[in-house]
């Protein structure tokens, strides 16, 4: 995986998944539908911080944030996983804050 910034798209998981779900909301499948076509190319989805991540963001774009999504990267945000692999985790902590305020909006 490459990644380049510190936002929830800034890497490569998180864009396949967004074109994933962009090609198949297109197609006009239903949310459980085209969450279950996006993550079924990777090995442990709802393990993998990218993904889930970028599922919540594009299901909160549709209105339709699944709660187990919701659940999972709140999990995720709390428990910092895999932070320690950015170089600078402070910016990324700070862009996981913001992002935990727009998911306890939704």
């Amino acid at each position: 995986m490459g990644a380049w910034g510190y936002g929830i798209f800034d890497n490569d998981d998180a864009l396949d998944i967004r074109y994933r779900f962009r090609r198949h909301i297109r197609k006009g499948l239903s949310i459980d539908k085209v969450t279950k076509r996006c993550i079924a190319d990777f090995p442990d989805p709802m393990n993998d911080v990218s993904v889930v991540l970028a599922l919540a963001d594009l299901q909160m774009d549709h209105n339709m944030l699944q709660p187990e999504i919701k659940r999972r990267a709140l999990a995720m945000i709390e428990e910092r996983k895999d932070i320690e692999s950015w170089v600078d985790p402070n910016k990324r902590i700070n862009e996981l804050e913001a992002f935990k305020q727009k998911l306890l909006r939704n």
